[in-house]
């Protein structure tokens, strides 16, 4: 276990949680998230002085980090951003202690950056709207069942649901995207009242965001088992579709957690994806839905 600085340090004013519980929990969950953070080049949501001020989402690692946390480069426009990589709890404690309230990560591992292992769509319902994301993850996983691709929902800790796959690596993350895109688009077409792909919130009426951008260069979520930075300690955890009807988005706490991760169980026997590309096309085929460029800034 880490030696904590600033122990008392009240992280989560509402809930008068501590700092010392914020890395204790990290400690906790530190084997389950190795399923979900061990060889991904991170981001990291840090708030020092706590959830009530201001934080900010790092991706380059400090370079006063230790050599137990790894780095990995990625190209971008203008050189390289070298991130963060954990490898065994103690780095996970060691970043929580550096007041990482949030672990992001993206779907591919650094040892094969072109071929995710997970498939995801992200649903983002309004302020409020928490059943809305539950009408929302099963249509995502009738969707899923159709194209014989075993998902499971994680509770973001936030408003709303990721559906996400277990693939074999079999896609490249271009095919990813498309794949992505795809589901987005037959669910909105299919649930129109219900789902939309339309980016900008003034334009979504009401519905659940059917986000598919989380497949793409870049795009990173938050970690299953990562405390989230809103006014109180919420998880986010993967659950099953027996509890689905029984779990708010937001529902799990700090020091109220399952231990079960079935996301992880998963992941240990990913699908193979090939044939569930192949059906997806097909059905996008049938319903005049063709992939489109996207940039997030025109939306």
């Amino acid at each position: 276990m880490v030696t904590i600085s600033s122990p008392d340090r009240v992280v989560y004013p509402e809930s008068r949680t501590t700092k010392a519980q914020v890395v204790g929990h990290y400690s906790d969950v530190g084997e389950r998230m190795l399923a979900h953070t061990a060889g991904r080049p991170l981001t990291l949501e840090r708030y020092p002085r706590g959830v009530a001020a201001s934080g900010f989402m790092q991706k380059n690692a400090s370079e006063y980090f230790p050599d137990f946390i790894g780095r990995y480069e990625v190209p971008r426009a203008d050189g390289v951003t070298t991130h963060p990589v954990v490898s065994d709890v103690a780095g996970i404690e060691y970043l929580a202690n550096q007041n990482t309230i949030s672990f992001h990560a993206p779907t591919v591992t650094c040892d094969d950056f072109e071929h995710p292992d997970r498939l995801i769509i992200d649903l983002d319902p309004p302020e409020g709207a928490g059943g809305a994301a539950h009408e929302a993850a099963w249509a995502t996983k009738a969707l899923f069942d159709e194209l014989g691709l075993a998902a499971v929902p994680v509770a973001t800790g936030s408003k709303g649901f990721h559906v996400t796959a277990a693939a074999n690596r079999e896609l490249t993350m271009e095919q990813a995207s498309e794949f992505g895109q795809l589901a987005a688009a037959l669910l909105s077409q299919r649930h129109p009242d219900l789902l939309t792909t339309r980016f900008r919130k003034a334009e979504r009426a009401g519905r659940v965001f059917c986000d598919w951008l989380r497949n793409r260069w870049g795009a990173t979520t938050v970690v299953p088992w990562s405390l989230r930075a809103r006014h109180r300690p919420s998880v986010a955890v993967p659950i099953t579709w027996d509890e689905l009807a029984e779990v708010a988005p937001a529902g799990f706490e700090l020091g109220d957690l399952p231990t079960a991760d079935p996301l992880r169980e998963l992941l240990a026997a990913p699908a193979a994806v090939g044939d569930a590309w192949t059906r997806i096309r097909r059905l996008a085929a049938e319903a005049n839905i063709e992939p489109a460029p996207f940039d997030r800034f025109r939306a």
